[in-house]
């Protein structure tokens, strides 16, 4: 399926999200030693075949909270931040023709941007069964939202046990220690998620009474 016209603006819009190296702001990364010991880090048995990489890296996991906390820590361990493909127009025409393509490139190159980090899961957990959302919006982790025009950055909601949880494999991977990505950034409550990230569609806030995006720019993302 190729990518929308619009879907395509977004892309390129998102190109320049960048990863920066440091420990979160709001919370203390989270001890994943039970769930990262059951994944096998290797980049030679990262498999193009989204369906049975799935299964391999779920092949421990009972509950769907298991199976897609594991996605997003495999992930994360093994998919580099591509900072070639940010500063690259040439390779950003080649990979970002269709989302089977960014796909194939981010396996094959084991580098993404955001886009290609949810692509990816979205993949990845439909192949176990798992609902996933891709989510554009507006991040402002790193930088002065006042200089941005325009969606900048992509994240992932997933359904699990019929509630939708909010995450980012973005910055669970720039601000990892030891290989061990920030899991503060895997179902984050809403309520400090909103502080940092404010959707395109604000039903993605998931929060009740949602903040306006000219409030989303003034406040505090701590």
């Amino acid at each position: 399926m190729r990518i929308s016209l619009r879907k395509h603006v977004v892309l390129l819009g998102i190109f320049s999200f960048y990863s920066i190296i440091g420990h979160s702001q709001i919370g203390d990364v989270i001890n994943a030693r039970n769930a990262s010991e059951r994944i096998k880090h290797s980049a030679k048995e990262t498999h193009v075949n989204t369906k049975s990489l799935a299964r391999q890296i779920t092949k421990n996991s009972h509950t769907d909270f298991e199976k897609a906390q594991v996605i997003f820590i495999w992930i994360a361990r093994n998919i580099e931040y591509d900072n070639e493909l940010r500063t690259n127009t040439s390779l950003q025409k080649l990979i970002y023709t269709s989302e089977e393509n960014v796909l194939k490139k981010v396996l094959e190159r084991k580098k993404a941007l955001c886009g290609g980090y949810a692509f990816l899961y979205k993949m990845l957990c439909k192949e176990v069964g798992i609902e996933s959302q891709i989510i554009h919006g507006f991040s402002k982790k790193y930088y002065n939202t006042s200089t941005r025009n325009g969606v900048d950055h992509t994240w992932n909601a997933v359904k699990i046990n019929g509630k939708w949880r909010l995450l980012d494999l973005t910055l669970a991977r720039s601000q990892r220690k030891n290989n061990n990505p920030n899991l503060y950034w895997f179902d984050t409550d809403p309520r400090y998620f909103i502080k940092t990230h404010y959707p395109e569609n604000i039903k993605w806030t998931l929060v009740t009474n949602p903040i306006s995006k000219k409030e989303f720019d003034r406040i505090p993302s701590k």
